[in-house]
C-alpha cells in the first residue's frame, strides 16, 4: 500500500548512504585533528619543560606516541574505505591496519599497567624499588614488544575478503574468522589487553588510595591519613585514575563486539549496511576518542601542564619572556657547591654599579674564572671581607 517505486526507493538509498558517509567522514576528520594537534602538544611540552621531565611523563610521551600511531596508522585507510565504499589499498595494508589496531591499545593498556607499577612503588615502597628515567623507558619499550608479540596473529587472521550479492565489494575483514584459532586468539586478546591489566590497575591503586586516604569519622566521608605524601603526586595519581578509567572505558567496546561476532557461530563478513559493520564502526569510534580525550584530561588535571602549554604558546611570539626580568646569581666555588649565592643586582647596588651592565654580565656568565673569593674564610685561606 505504502510501496516506494523502484527508482526512488533507489534514489532514497543513495541519499541515506551519503549522508552517512559524510558524517563517518566528517567525525573521523574531527577525531584526526584532535588526536594529532592534542598529543603532539603533549609530546612538545614534555620536551621543552623541565619540571614535567620525570618518570611518570616518559610514560605518557609513550602514550601519546601510540596515539599519534593510532592517527597515522589507522585512520587514515579507515577514512579512504569510508569514502569508497570497499577496501581499495590492497592486500598487504588490510593486514598492517589490523595489525596496528591491536598492537595499539595493547601498548597503551600495558603502558598504563606500567604507570600504576611506577605509582604504587614511588608512593607505598619508594627505597625498595626505584623506577628512574632509563627504567621507565625499558618498561615503555617492554610494553610495546610484548604488544608486538600478541598482535603477530593477525597477519595471519585478517585477508582482503569480497562480498556482497554478486560478490564485488571488497572488504578488509573486520574480525576474526570464527573458527576455533580465531577464538582463542579473540578470547587471548581480550585478556590480555583488557582483564589483566584492568586487574594490575585495580589492585595496585587501591593500595595507593588506601595508603593516600581512609574513610573518615564524624560525619566526614573522606580524609587524609598521616601518610606524607606530597600534594603534587596525589595530583598525578588522580589524573593517571582517570585517565586509566577513560581508556579501558572507550576501548572495551571494540573486544565487547568482536566477541559478539564470534558468538554469533557463523562465517559472515561484515560488509557495508550490516549490522556487524555499524557495531565495528561505533567501537573504533569509540576508540579513535579515547586517542583523542587524553591531552584533555591531562590539561584539565595537571597544572604544570597547563603552564607549560602557555609558555609553548607564548615563546613562537616571545611576549611571554619579554616582559619577566630574570635574576642572574653569582657565587663563589665553594658557594655553588653548597647553593650559596648573591644576585647580580646586590653585588651591584653594593659595589654602585648598574646590573643591567654588560660587564657584570659577562662576569657573571664567566664565573668559574673571575670569582676567586670566598663567602667565608676557610682553614687554608687567609681572611676574606670580600663576597
Amino acid at each position: 500500500m505504502f510501496a516506494v517505486p523502484a527508482e526512488d526507493a533507489n534514489v532514497t538509498a543513495v541519499g541515506g548512504r551519503s549522508i552517512w558517509v559524510a558524517t563517518e567522514a566528517a567525525s573521523l576528520v574531527l577525531l584526526w585533528l584532535l588526536t594529532v594537534l592534542g598529543n603532539l602538544l603533549v609530546c612538545l611540552v614534555i620536551y621543552r619543560s623541565r619540571r614535567l621531565q620525570s618518570t611518570t611523563n616518559y610514560f605518557v610521551v609513550s602514550l601519546a606516541v601510540s596515539d599519534l600511531g593510532v592517527a597515522l596508522a589507522i585512520m587514515p585507510w579507515l577514512l579512504g574505505s569510508v569514502l569508497a565504499g570497499r577496501w581499495v589499498f590492497g592486500y598487504g595494508l588490510c593486514k598492517l591496519v589490523r595489525f596496528a589496531q591491536v598492537v595499539l591499545p595493547a601498548s597503551t593498556m600495558y603502558v598504563l599497567a606500567s604507570i600504576c607499577v611506577d605509582r604504587f612503588y614511588t608512593i607505598i615502597y619508594p627505597l625498595s624499588f626505584k623506577v628512574t628515567r632509563s627504567r621507565a623507558k625499558q618498561m615503555s619499550a617492554t610494553s610495546w614488544m610484548a604488544a608486538a608479540i600478541l598482535a603477530t596473529p593477525c597477519l595471519y587472521f585478517y585477508d582482503v575478503v569480497t562480498s556482497g550479492d554478486n560478490g564485488d565489494v571488497v572488504v578488509c575483514r573486520a574480525y576474526v574468522p570464527n573458527t576455533w584459532p580465531g577464538v582463542v586468539y579473540v578470547l587471548l586478546v581480550a585478556n590480555s589487553v583488557v582483564t589483566i591489566p584492568v586487574v594490575v590497575m585495580t589492585v595496585g591503586y587501591t593500595k595507593v588510595v588506601k595508603y593516600v586516604w581512609t574513610m573518615g569519622t564524624g560525619g566526614r566521608t573522606l580524609q587524609r591519613t598521616t601518610n606524607s605524601v606530597p600534594r603534587p603526586k596525589v595530583k598525578m595519581i588522580k589524573m593517571i585514575m582517570a585517565t586509566s578509567v577513560v581508556n579501558v572505558a572507550l576501548i572495551a567496546a571494540a573486544y565487547v563486539v568482536q566477541l559478539w561476532h564470534c558468538s554469533l557461530g557463523d562465517a559472515r563478513v561484515a560488509a557495508p549496511g550490516d549490522p556487524e559493520r555499524t557495531a565495528f564502526v561505533a567501537a573504533a569510534w569509540l576508540y579513535f576518542a579515547s586517542a583523542a580525550s587524553k591531552p584533555a584530561i591531562y590539561l584539565g588535571y595537571n597544572s604544570n601542564f597547563r603552564r607549560g602549554c602557555r609558555e609553548v604558546f607564548c615563546m613562537s611570539t616571545m611576549k611571554c619572556y619579554r616582559s619577566n626580568l630574570y635574576t642572574i646569581t653569582t657565587t663563589s666555588k665553594l658557594g655553588k657547591r653548597n647553593h650559596v649565592g648573591m644576585s647580580a643586582a646586590d653585588q651591584a647596588s653594593q659595589a654602585g654599579r648598574d646590573y643591567r651592565s654588560a660587564d657584570l654580565q659577562s662576569r657573571t656568565f664567566d664565573r668559574a674564572s673571575r670569582v676567586d673569593v670566598c663567602a667565608w674564610p676557610l682553614p687554608n685561606q687567609q681572611p676574606s671581607t670580600a663576597l
